[in-house]
C-alpha cells in the first residue's frame, strides 16, 4: 500500500528545515509512517469478484469513442439500502479495457453477452462475476444480439451477414447473407425480424435461415418493437427524418397499420409491462403511447430528463424504473438518471464511462 511518494515528501513546506535537525525531525515524525508503511507492505486492495448485489442490477454500457478504446461497463445495483454504482467494472475484474465501441449486450442462460464493434467481438461473461469466460474476435462489426433457441445471432455493420454463434464458445456456426448494415432483431410471428439500415424488415425462417419475406419500410430502419397485440413497431432515422411503422401478423401476408413521419431522429422502441404501451425516445424526452394509437398525436412526453443528450434509455418492467442516458457532449463522462415510476422522489443521477447508451437488467 503506498500513501506518499518519497521524492513528494522533500518538497514539502513541512520539511524544508535545518541540516542541523533534519536527521532528528526525520526520525521523529517519520518513524511511525515507515512502521504503518512496514505493516501494509504485503496487503493489496482487490477489485470485487463479485458486483454489488442490490435486488435490482443493472449493467451500464458505455460505448467509449470511435478509435479511442475507452469502452467502459459499469454496474448499477438498488436496493433498500438505496442505489450505488460500479464503474469500470469489467476492466476491474478482468484486468484489460473492454475495447473500442460498447454496442450491445443481452443476458442468456448463464452469461452476459456484449458486442464490441470497432473491436470486432463479442464477449461472454459471468453475469453476477462479470469474469469474462469466452469471446469471438473473429467478426467484422457486431452490432446487435439475439438468442434464437439454444444460438446467439448477430447483425452487423459491414459484413452484410447475420452471424450464428454457438452459446457454448462463441465459435461461429453460420452466417446469413444480407442486404447490407443489419441491427436490431427480435421475435415476430415465428420469425427473426430483422432490420435492415437500406430500409427493410427481413422476417428470416430461423429453421433454413432462409428470407421468408421483405417489409418495404424508410431508410434507416434500426429499431424494432412487438407489442401486445403482435404488431411490429419499426423506427427509422435517416438525415433528420423519422418514422414509425406498425406492421400487423396475418397468415398469409404481414399488413400495414401505420405510419407516422417526423421530424429528427427516434430512438430505442420498448413497451410497458403489459405490451399495451409503447416508450420511444425522441427530441431529448420519452415519449409513450397506446399499442392502438392512431397517429402521432397520440403520443405525450411521459419524462423530460432535462439533459445536454439523451444517448439511449432502458425501461425495466420489474421494477418499473426508467433508466436514461446522457452522453453530454460525446467525450467527457456521462451520467444516467435511475427514475422510478412508482416513486419519482427517488430518483438518483449517477456519473458514469463515456457515451453511455445500452442497459441490460442482470441476474
Amino acid at each position: 500500500m503506498k500513501f506518499l511518494n518519497h521524492s513528494l515528501i522533500s518538497q514539502m513546506p513541512l520539511f524544508r528545515i535545518t541540516q542541523n535537525h533534519r536527521s532528528a525531525f526525520l526520525l521523529v515524525v517519520l518513524m511511525p509512517l515507515l512502521i504503518v508503511l512496514n505493516g501494509c507492505e504485503d496487503q493489496t486492495i482487490e477489485p470485487p469478484l463479485v458486483a454489488p448485489m442490490g435486488d435490482e442490477r443493472v449493467a451500464v454500457l458505455c460505448e467509449g469513442n470511435f478509435m479511442w478504446g475507452n469502452a467502459k461497463l459499469d454496474i448499477i445495483s438498488t436496493d433498500t439500502a438505496g442505489t450505488r454504482i460500479w464503474n469500470n467494472a469489467y476492466e476491474s475484474v478482468n484486468n484489460k479495457p473492454v475495447g473500442d465501441v460498447l454496442q450491445s449486450g443481452i443476458v442468456a442462460g448463464n452469461n452476459l453477452f456484449l458486442s464490441v464493434n470497432n473491436s470486432g467481438k463479442v464477449l461472454g461473461l459471468d453475469p453476477k462475476s462479470l469474469k469474462q469466460t469466452k469471446s469471438n474476435t473473429g467478426l467484422k462489426s457486431p452490432r446487435n444480439l439475439l438468442l434464437v433457441g439454444d444460438k446467439l445471432w448477430v447483425s452487423d455493420l459491414y459484413a452484410n451477414k447475420i452471424s450464428v454463434l454457438d452459446t457454448a464458445n462463441l465459435k461461429t456456426l453460420k452466417e446469413i447473407a444480407m442486404p447490407g448494415w443489419t441491427e436490431t432483431m427480435v421475435w415476430w410471428g415465428g420469425y427473426v425480424a430483422v432490420a435492415a439500415y437500406k430500409g427493410e424488415v427481413l422476417l428470416v425462417d430461423p429453421s433454413t435461415h432462409v428470407v421468408a419475406q421483405t417489409l418495404p419500410v424508410d431508410s434507416g430502419a434500426l429499431q424494432l418493437a412487438v407489442d401486445a397485440a403482435m404488431q411490429l413497431w419499426v423506427g427509422c432515422s435517416h438525415n433528420g427524418k423519422a418514422s414509425l411503422t406498425a406492421f400487423a401478423m396475418g397468415q398469409i401476408n404481414t399488413i400495414q397499420v401505420s405510419r407516422w413521419e417526423m421530424k429528427g431522429d427516434v430512438g430505442s422502441i420498448q413497451t410497458s409491462r403489459n405490451g399495451g404501451t409503447l416508450f420511444v425516445s425522441r427530441s431529448n424526452k420519452i415519449w409513450n403511447f397506446k399499442a392502438d394509437a392512431q397517429s402521432e398525436a397520440n403520443m405525450s412526453v411521459l419524462l423530460d430528463p432535462a439533459f445536454k443528450q439523451l444517448y439511449g434509455y432502458y425501461y425495466d418492467p420489474k421494477a418499473n424504473v426508467l433508466y436514461c442516458a446522457d452522453a453530454k457532449d460525446y467525450v467527457s463522462n456521462g451520467s444516467v438518471l435511475r427514475y422510478p415510476l412508482d416513486d419519482p422522489s427517488k430518483k438518483v443521477l449517477l456519473s458514469t464511462g463515456v457515451n453511455p447508451s445500452g442497459f441490460v437488467r442482470l441476474p
